[in-house]
């Protein structure tokens, strides 16, 4: 029979060739594993997850609480172990679920964080980019960002053929590899090609650093960090905000549900209907100003 230790290895093969998950997802499974593990070796005496009970996943999920870990985090932890114990069980190296009788933390019903419009025309309208080709490139990365809703990871990782200047549109692999096109402005074309020209260094890669290499998660969240801070008084300007306020963005402007679903790649459209309830705050915003609802108000 296949050891625990091994079978994790081929967990992790499962993860990269089947699921495609990203580099971000692989370290956090292999640390929420190794927590995990870590916890059974202290506290039973060993590390053999085939052998884990219901009982020491909910001694793990207090033991985390306890420890101050946020009721979000331990569910993603919960969720790394979740897909490992599916995937042990497909394979037959498992029967049962440990995870059946957990009771996890409530969750915090979280809105997404969202720059508002005017913020945003702001960015684009004021000179807050410098005119050289490390200005054109940020400006292009947040107007990237921005138009079309892409994930950090699919940012970092698009390439000079995925751009169709003709089509005015760009090519974007998203979770699973699978791939989606994608309008753009023809302002935000024209930026691109001006900086790919103006860049002292050749690459495939659509965006590199300053130094010319490829772009990296820590690079790009600096400089829409910087940016969006400008405009923004947000507590976390970050790209998956502006992730965020292009949905929110494009719903509050008559967009379909289903159409917002595409562009943003998603799975389901449940994962698309949290943007919704930014529509909704903003409707009854409209209502409680207009003369409508004050004439209601007067008439009671």
């Amino acid at each position: 029979m296949i050891q625990p230790s091994d079978f994790i290895s081929k967990f992790f093969v499962f993860l990269i060739k089947e699921k495609r998950c990203s580099e971000h997802t692989l370290r956090s499974y292999r640390t929420d594993i190794t927590q995990l593990l870590l916890y059974m070796k202290e506290t039973y005496d060993t590390e053999d997850l085939f052998s884990i009970e219901s009982v020491w996943v909910r001694s793990w999920v207090v033991s985390m609480m306890k420890d101050g870990k946020s009721p979000r985090t331990i569910h993603r932890k919960v969720s790394a172990l979740r897909t490992f114990f599916k995937y042990a069980r497909r394979t037959g190296s498992m029967n049962n679920n440990p995870l059946d009788s957990v009771v996890l933390p409530k969750l915090k019903k979280r809105l997404p964080e969202v720059v508002p419009e005017h913020a945003m025309r702001e960015l684009f309208a004021e000179s807050v980019f410098c005119d050289d080709w490390k200005g054109k490139r940020d400006r292009s990365m947040l107007a990237l960002l921005y138009e079309t809703g892409i994930r950090l990871s699919e940012l970092i990782n698009l390439k000079l053929s995925d751009l169709d200047d003709g089509r005015k549109n760009i090519k974007v692999y998203g979770k699973g590899s699978k791939e989606r096109l994608i309008p753009i402005m023809s302002q935000t074309l024209k930026s691109i090609s001006s900086h790919v020209i103006d860049r002292p260094v050749k690459s495939d890669n659509l965006f590199v650093t300053d130094s010319g290499k490829s772009l990296y998660p820590s690079f790009v969240y600096r400089r829409v960090n910087y940016y969006l801070s400008m405009v923004s008084s947000l507590h976390k300007c970050s790209p998956h905000v502006l992730r965020h306020t292009f949905a929110t963005h494009l719903l509050n402007n008559g967009a379909e549900l289903a159409a917002v679903k595409e562009l943003l790649g998603h799975a389901s459209l449940s994962s698309t209907q949290v943007y919704t309830h930014h529509t909704m705050a903003k409707l009854k915003e409209f209502h409680r100003a207009s003369p409508l609802d004050r004439r209601s108000e007067e008439g009671d």
